[in-house]
């Protein structure tokens, strides 16, 4: 996923390769489900970490996975919102046959209520405009893989409650489209570990122009630099891009087209989204 410059436009363009084809590429299936309730996770990410070979679960918690011969002695890692994330060798995974996989919840605390001496004032943080010679398109590897941007967000170390999420989508193709909002902690540039763990689906109808979000629900409070993830689940793989995001020139982007996947930085441009906070 790279910046292509046609004339004066420049795309942000998420096209990859396929996968390589090996005679001895096996295909792992399997559910997912929570250690508590057994039942079953949606739309849990599912990898082998810094290779780019992924994919993510259905709604049912359903998951295929081609392995290419060359990473069936790697370890394969299973990562939902809200439960700890686990790890199993490939290996060991193809001897557990139709048993499912089961993840923890995690433990999480209450946040922190922040008091106020006086009236909290609304905030726009990001990149609130766009320019219409400036796109980024996801493309994912296979049917239900990812592709997902992510743009930087400063609160100024300032105590802010999350009201609204903001993207530009452009062009769409498609009526309906699911996203997933992830919140990451600032680890070396790029995003790290999640700063919120709540899931926060959406299927929503999209048009050409801004997407709001609603966040107020949530409740969530951060006061740290972070990274806002958009996550395109997809329902099927087109030869035509669901939409593309829009930009704005000048900061950077980052993007990983697989689960679990490297993260790559993009200068020059900017995700043409924001956040509405209190602060």
């Amino acid at each position: 996923m790279t910046f292509r410059r046609l004339l004066a436009a420049v795309c942000l363009y998420g096209a990859s390769a396929l996968l390589p084809t090996f005679a001895q590429d096996r295909t792992l299936t399997g559910v997912v489900q929570a250690l508590e309730t057994r039942l079953p996770l949606p739309y849990v990410n599912i990898g082998i970490r810094g290779k780019n070979t992924g994919t993510v679960a259905d709604e049912n918690g359903a998951f295929s996975l081609r392995v290419p011969a060359a990473r069936t002695g790697d370890t394969l890692t299973f990562s939902a919102v809200g439960y700890e994330e686990q790890a199993w060798p490939l290996a060991q995974l193809e001897d557990r046959h139709l048993q499912p996989l089961l993840l923890t919840q995690k433990t999480t605390t209450l946040a922190e209520v922040v008091v106020r001496a006086k009236a909290a004032k609304v905030r726009r943080i990001g990149t609130t405009t766009h320019n219409p010679f400036l796109w980024g398109n996801v493309v994912s590897k296979d049917t239900h893989d990812i592709g997902e941007f992510a743009t930087l967000l400063s609160l100024g170390n300032k105590a802010s409650q999350l009201v609204q999420a903001h993207i530009f989508l452009r062009r769409p193709t498609v009526d309906t489209v699911t996203f997933r909002l992830n919140f990451y902690r600032v680890s070396h540039g790029l995003p790290g570990e999640r700063a919120v763990e709540q899931s926060i689906l959406l299927r929503t109808a999209i048009q050409n122009g801004w997407l709001t979000i609603d966040l107020t629900k949530y409740a969530l409070t951060l006061q740290n630099d972070f990274y806002l993830g958009f996550e395109f689940l997809p329902e099927k793989q087109g030869a035509i891009p669901a939409f593309s995001y829009g930009a704005q020139f000048g900061g950077a982007v980052v993007v990983r087209t697989s689960s679990l996947g490297i993260w790559k930085r993009e200068s020059g441009a900017s995700l043409a989204a924001y956040v509405t906070v209190w602060q």
